[in-house]
């Protein structure tokens, strides 16, 4: 049956509500979206005859323990399926999930800047993107999303970002060679989303999410929306000053945030200490300074390396400082803080440390919650199909 725009628009808002608060019943659908009860039953009655969404059960209102029981909707798993794909320097990594975010297949292939046998190309990425997709044929998948390192150019088809690299890298190569619809987003903006579609919490709360990686992103979901979509400016946290006499930053200004918490110059302060001690524990687990990666960093930490705990523990104070800022600067309920640094319980433990002693400056403050999300190198493709699900099903 075909469906006018403005039915077809109300649907999407239902949709969304499930997604994203969960199991929840109709006629709550219909107070917190506006749309009158009689139109909720009958799309959900629709979205329920298409294996999209399901009866749960019944529950009784708690503030009451008699009345008219509500049955609770839920997402249907397996409904459909959609590919989502990370571009870094790390690695690159694909996955296949199904509506709710459960991964069905993944693949991640790790790069490395000295062997230039593994170094990333558009070349290299498309053929093993084709590989997935060959592989993933039996689930016909509707599309894909892409997550990437910079903000996303649709009318020159390119990357936009600082770092030169994926300025040059060849967006249309893949583009010309792929049939299945396709999206692109920042990465942070993709984990963004996916915290709210998949994060099964039964809340659609205003939070921050916080990465990082080579560089650092905030992104912040307000309202059921990516806030400040198309500013590219907002969310580049690694650029806020946090020792006006710090290191030269390659933005032109000293002391920001990047230069003591991202992953870029953690390496590189740990290559300068490689090359000029003879006591580092990164000299017994690596051979030259250009094979040096956080990894390795977090297991000189763990041997108790005097100057990578320096780095390390300078690195987490400065993330500190910031995020308390944040808290006192954006309406959120929640920061959600994610990086591989963070796979290192000790590290956590001081961030978490840190960020207790801050002091609420109003009695009646609710705390805020910072939670600290476990790390994979497979989360940004898993969050790029959220990207996917958003454009194909939900809007």
């Amino acid at each position: 049956m075909k469906i006018t725009k403005n039915q077809q628009k109300l649907r999407f808002k239902i949709l969304d509500k499930i997604y994203s608060k969960g199991p929840i019943s109709r006629i709550d659908i219909s107070k917190e979206s506006g749309i009158t009860p009689a139109t909720v039953s009958e799309i959900t009655g629709d979205m329920i005859n298409q294996n999209l969404i399901h009866e749960i059960g019944e529950v009784i209102p708690e503030q009451s323990k008699s009345g008219r029981k509500k049955i609770l909707l839920g997402i249907s798993p397996n409904h459909s399926f959609y590919i989502g794909t990370e571009l870094s320097q790390k690695y690159i990594s694909f996955c296949l999930t199904d509506n709710i975010g459960e991964v069905v297949k993944k693949n991640v292939i790790q790069l490395t800047s000295h062997d230039s046998t593994n170094v990333l190309t558009p070349e290299l990425y498309l053929k093993e993107l084709q590989g997935f997709i060959e592989s993933c044929k039996d689930y016909n998948p509707k599309g894909i999303g892409f997550a990437i390192p910079g903000h996303f150019d649709y009318k020159k088809k390119s990357i936009i970002t600082n770092n030169q690299f994926w300025k040059d890298f060849n967006i249309e190569l893949i583009l010309d060679n792929i049939n299945l619809p396709v999206f692109f987003e920042n990465n942070v903006k993709c984990m963004t989303l996916a915290e709210r579609l998949f994060s099964n919490n039964s809340n659609d709360d205003n939070f921050i999410f916080f990465h990082v990686g080579r560089g650092m992103f905030c992104s912040y979901m307000y309202n059921g929306e990516l806030y400040s979509k198309d500013n590219y400016l907002v969310g580049e946290i690694g650029h806020i000053i946090v020792h006006p006499d710090g290191e030269l930053c390659e933005c032109g200004k000293r002391g920001c945030l990047q230069t003591y918490g991202s992953e870029a110059w953690i390496i590189k302060k740990s290559q300068i200490i490689f090359a000029n001690s003879e006591t580092t524990f990164l000299r017994q687990l690596v051979t030259e300074k250009e094979k040096i990666t956080i990894n390795t960093i977090l297991k000189a930490y763990s041997l108790g390396d005097e100057g990578i705990i320096h780095i390390l523990h300078s690195a987490i104070k400065y993330l500190s400082i910031t995020i308390n800022n944040l808290s006192m600067m954006i309406d959120s309920n929640k920061i959600i803080v994610h990086g591989e640094l963070f796979s290192e319980p000790l590290l956590s433990n001081l961030l978490k440390e840190y960020l207790d002693k801050k002091i609420n400056l109003l009695a009646l403050q609710n705390k805020q919650d910072v939670i600290i999300k476990d790390y994979h190198n497979y989360t940004g493709a898993l969050s790029a199909s959220a990207l996917c699900i958003s454009n194909l099903l939900i809007n």
